[in-house]
């Protein structure tokens, strides 16, 4: 490959991963699962408020750990998913290329990584706590936290732009009918989430009654 896919992914996403799914759609893969996976992960820890439970180290600890195994676990499902429902849309993509696709839309996330550690470094305990004492803060400390949000966001915008690019370019169909693809895939994964959530309340609830 003549440009650096890392690079090139930002700002050509059909060109690069036109170029990936030809030559190898499992390129990188675990690099990627492990971006994807540990800012899933933490954001969780964080939303589940696991702070008060485990250490900052110890939660950032079992982030690294899992996040290849987690990372390539939901790689694949979304794409099925992705790939179940495009067809509907005429989508042309095999696993691999969907895989593919989402996957290098993760780049953008790895921005994450070091705001993370850093937030740790300066939040210590309060980072999994939903920042309970925030008043607290210092002007330092609350400039860095609106600094990593806007820097998070803007990952998160740009990781979905070169999802909808990437995702076009290897079902074969149109920008728009990709978001189609994905906003409907979107849909049927929170419908199914939801159901499950409400089946495993089902079958704890006369034990917790």
């Amino acid at each position: 490959m003549e440009n650096n896919p890392w690079l090139s992914i930002w700002v050509r996403p059909k060109a690069t991963i036109g170029q990936i799914v030809a030559e190898n759609p499992n390129r990188s893969l675990w690099v990627l699962s492990f971006i994807y996976g540990f800012s899933s992960l933490i954001n969780m820890f964080q939303s589940f408020n696991l702070g008060v439970v485990f250490s900052p180290v110890a939660l950032y600890f079992l982030a690294a750990i899992l996040a290849p195994f987690w990372g390539y676990a939901m790689l694949a499902i979304w794409s099925w998913i992705i790939l179940w429902l495009g067809r509907l849309f005429k989508g042309q993509a095999t696993f691999q290329q969907a895989r593919a696709a989402y996957a290098w839309s993760s780049v953008p996330l790895a921005l994450n990584i070091p705001v993370w550690i850093f937030m740790g470094i300066l939040f210590g305990d309060q980072v999994f706590l939903n920042f309970p004492d925030s008043h607290l803060f210092t002007d330092g400390q609350i400039f860095f936290l609106f600094a990593s949000l806007v820097i998070k966001l803007v990952a998160a915008v740009w990781s979905l732009v070169i999802y909808f690019n990437a995702l076009a370019q290897v079902q074969q169909f149109s920008v728009l009918r990709a978001i189609g693809n994905i906003v409907l895939a979107g849909i049927v994964a929170a419908v199914a989430m939801t159901l499950l959530w409400m089946a495993i309340f089902k079958m704890i609830g006369p034990a917790g009654g």
